[in-house]
């Protein structure tokens, strides 16, 4: 009996002592400074990773492989959109004019309207799911939708077969789960945020709540849904407010921030699931404003870098990287 309840004690202690190590696995610390620039000279669009380290990069219709300085560039024949890497070694590009691009084995494996019936051959979002498939936009206004890719067949959704209000789909993003969460656009005041389960159920979030429009979305690690909001189409400034929304217990919460939202235009979350949004001073600084859940952090001053950020992805050890017209920023955290 003795000996059991050593064993217990210890058990306890092993899983708190997880536990702590677990806690402290990202630092707390944000880091505002550039911690190294790639690809200075390039203009470079979109990254994702893979589980060797191998950042994979997006710049033009070049597909560059990047690890440690090694660089390798692959010519995708298109320009590229969006990249996801998924199981198996395959990386998926959403491509301008070729449609659906797989890459394995260094070679090129397209799907398009021509070969597999795709609404249109511009693919502006793609995102690999844990179980083995695909989601990537195949939208356009009135055109197109949601497409499903099982490694077999195409599935197209639009508001003719599911729930969905408009066509054009503008963001997905997909849990650890495969739940799939998806933002339409096309129209002001009917962006609505939706998700699919992992048993094809479509639920719509919030209910009947839309947005005027949506700039970007993001989901945490607990799947919660994270959205900036843009007013910038409407012909009467000052009428609105542009805010950041997250979903919680079946209702959109605003949170709060202590700068203008009006210059809201890139917003993702971390791996601590902070949440990083562009924005203005009421003094007029812009910059980085990022939020730990209790308060907002700024940059400084000024911006973080003088260049466009047309993405920014976290990697696997919480590092962000931005994507602009001047290379690649990396922030180390």
């Amino acid at each position: 009996m003795k000996s059991r309840l050593i064993l217990i004690f210890l058990f306890f202690i092993l899983i708190s002592c997880y536990r702590d190590e677990f806690a402290d696995f990202y630092s707390a610390r944000i880091n505002f400074s550039v911690s190294e620039r790639i690809f200075s000279e390039k203009v470079i669009s979109c990254i994702d990773f893979d589980l060797d380290g191998n950042a994979w990069i997006g710049s033009g219709s070049d597909l560059i492989r990047y690890k440690n300085g090694k660089i390798k560039t692959y010519k995708a024949g298109s320009e590229i959109m969006d990249i996801s890497v998924g199981d198996a070694g395959k990386i998926w590009l959403g491509t301008k004019e070729k449609g659906l691009a797989c890459f394995e084995n260094e070679k090129f494996i397209y799907y398009t309207m021509e070969n597999s019936g795709l609404p249109r051959n511009l693919i502006i979002d793609v995102e690999a799911a844990p179980d083995g498939s695909l989601w990537f936009s195949c939208s356009a206004h009135q055109i197109g939708g949601l497409m499903h890719f099982d490694g077999q067949q195409f599935e197209l959704y639009t508001p003719e077969n599911s729930i969905s209000n408009r066509n054009l789909i503008l963001g997905i993003q997909v849990d650890n789960n495969s739940n799939v969460f998806c933002f339409s656009g096309g129209t002001v005041t009917e962006a609505k945020v939706f998700k699919i389960d992992n048993k094809n159920n479509w639920y719509k979030l919030g209910g009947d709540v839309s947005f005027y429009w949506i700039a970007s979305m993001d989901i945490t690690s607990g799947s919660e849904v994270v959205v900036a909001t843009d007013h910038s189409l409407s012909s009467c400034r000052g009428c609105y407010e542009d805010n950041i929304f997250i979903y919680r217990d079946g209702n959109w919460e605003i949170i709060e921030t202590e700068f203008d939202s009006d210059a809201l235009n890139r917003m993702f979350v971390d791996k601590r699931d902070y949440i990083w949004a562009q924005g203005v001073t009421k003094e007029g600084n812009s910059g980085y404003f990022v939020y730990d859940g209790k308060k907002w952090q700024h940059s400084g001053n000024k911006d973080l870098f003088d260049a466009f950020v047309y993405s920014a992805k976290v990697d696997p050890d919480n590092n962000i990287w931005f994507c602009t017209n001047k290379g690649i920023f990396i922030l180390n955290q």
